[in-house]
């Protein structure tokens, strides 16, 4: 048996040799006790004063730069500043550092971009938008695959803000770092085991939202990444090479992001649904013992319970539908289908109407540590939020489930109850529940009759006009051609997507 850096805790700690046999090496197993693998970092065997690093710190031309609280860098002083340290070793460095200096212009105006505007449009609040660019600009700067992608989001933004939303896809310039991302990405993901895995996991993130927000048509775009998103998650759980303290951090985030564009792919998309929909238990941001408080998550906009509500809602729809398609000729069997539907379609809906019951008698709840930093009108406009999404659930059981009519009174009166939470939140230019609303109304104007149409109309152009996401014109784009090509009443959304050949999902 060879020595090896890559062995588990235990055999490391007692300094055995280990066999790195998964899920546990033989050593552990003889013992009976539990074997744990872990990334661990060296950076080199000497005492800092005494390494090459700290040899290069003494001599004056390096210091420490602090972009948030307990995070810092080194950089080089430039020959301005060593000249003056020369000429007055005790005066002080007065002029900013630039923790970017060693990116190309375009790369830093669009990392800087990012920070102070694209940023916001996947915003609540002011306290989302800071963890979200401290926790993805350091690692971006380590991680060529996931800069590429932030940059390629940050320029699609920046194309809107032109009016240049419908030539986004055709933008050579994103292309180009969309497919820089997207070369780095596989070379990362031949050596997971020398890179950050959480950055490879941030990087199929970022680059599923880049595909959305340009407003992507092609199931090979957006939810490529997602499953991909999925596989590097569970493969890190079931090596153990995340780190226990980042499971309630940066990892969370990712988790929290990928069951929110899970359960809204389940609502509205039209193709099978993605990965485990009736579990959250994959991953360890999303635990049992955690889910049991139902949470309004500010980064969704709607609780933990009615997520797993839109997932089942997906999978119901999805399994009635393989069903009717393979069983035409079997009107008995047919009868049996739809029966058990209204079965699950009546159980979702109580759900829901409970869900609603609760939020009526009583103040949402947010994660620990959150409340405290929403105001009461984030609390307010947040509960309007999960409100708006909550109707279009009714709407999708409606719909997909029963096959209700559209003109149905309960139909409509969840239409009208979304467009009225929207208009209560109100346009804002981000950091507001403002920029979660494209998924309700969407689902709203496909039912929307006559004055609502152009009600639905006016509230997607104010909410593009003010988050900048190429996606929202394109949403409206596709109600327009709902509205005018809808082959009959009894044609929902998900039936003229699969006609139109299209994959889309309103996020």
């Amino acid at each position: 048996m060879s020595r090896s850096f890559t062995g588990c805790a235990r055999c490391k700690s007692r300094r055995q040799k280990c066999d790195e046999q998964r899920p546990t090496c033989g050593r552990c197993q003889l013992a009976g006790v539990e074997c744990k693998y872990a990334m661990m970092l060296q950076w080199g065997g000497r005492a800092f004063s005494r390494s090459r690093f700290g040899a290069c710190v003494d001599t004056g031309n390096m210091q420490r730069l602090e972009y948030s609280p307990g995070e810092f860098i080194y950089t080089i002083k430039s020959a301005q500043a060593q000249a003056q340290a020369q000429t007055a070793p005790d005066s002080r460095l007065t002029n900013p550092v630039d923790p970017f200096s060693s990116l190309a212009p375009d790369q830093k105006a669009l990392l800087h971009h990012f920070i102070n505007d694209a940023s916001q449009i996947t915003a609540s609040h002011s306290g989302m938008q800071q963890d979200i660019c401290r926790m993805i600009v350091p690692m971006a700067l380590q991680c060529p695959s996931l800069l590429h992608a932030t940059t390629a989001l940050s320029a699609i933004h920046i194309q809107a803000l032109h009016n240049q939303s419908e030539s986004v896809k055709s933008a050579p310039d994103i292309a180009r770092l969309m497919a820089l991302s997207l070369e780095h990405f596989r070379k990362e993901l031949q050596h997971p085991s020398s890179q950050n895995s959480e950055a490879l996991v941030a990087t199929a993130r970022t680059l599923c939202l880049a595909e959305i927000h340009s407003g992507a048509v092609h199931p090979q775009s957006w939810r490529a990444h997602i499953e991909g998103a999925r596989a590097l998650m569970k493969t890190l759980d079931m090596t153990g090479e995340v780190p226990v303290h980042t499971q309630t951090g940066f990892r969370r985030y990712l988790d929290r992001w990928y069951w929110s564009i899970v359960s809204l792919t389940a609502l509205t998309g039209n193709g099978p649904p993605v990965g485990d929909v009736q579990s959250n238990d994959l991953f360890s941001g999303e635990t049992r013992e955690e889910s049991r408080p139902d949470y309004l998550d500010d980064y969704w906009g709607f609780t933990v319970n009615l997520a797993a509500i839109f997932r089942q809602i997906g999978a119901a729809a999805w399994k009635l539908e393989q069903a009717q398609k393979e069983s035409w000729q079997s009107h008995g069997f047919i009868t049996e289908i739809t029966s058990h539907a209204e079965n699950e379609a009546a159980a979702l809906e109580a759900s829901i109407s409970e869900l609603m019951r609760r939020g009526a008698t009583s103040e949402p709840s947010f994660y620990p540590g959150r409340a405290e930093r929403l105001s009461a009108e984030s609390v307010q406009h947040l509960a309007l939020c999960n409100e708006a999404f909550q109707h279009s659930a009714l709407i999708q059981i409606h719909r997909r489930l029963r096959k209700t009519p559209t003109t149905s009174a309960l139909v409509q009166q969840s239409v009208r109850r979304i467009l009225e939470c929207t208009a209560q939140i109100g346009p804002s230019a981000g950091l507001s529940p403002w920029v979660m609303l494209t998924t309700p109304l969407f689902i709203a104007g496909c039912e929307a009759r006559n004055e609502d149409r152009d009600t639905v109309r006016h509230l997607l152009s104010l909410l593009h006009d003010t988050i900048r996401v190429p996606n929202v014109l394109q949403s409206l784009r596709f109600l327009e051609q709902y509205w005018t090509h809808q082959a009959s009443e009894d044609e929902n959304w998900n039936h003229f997507l699969d006609r139109m050949h299209i994959d889309f999902i309103p996020y």
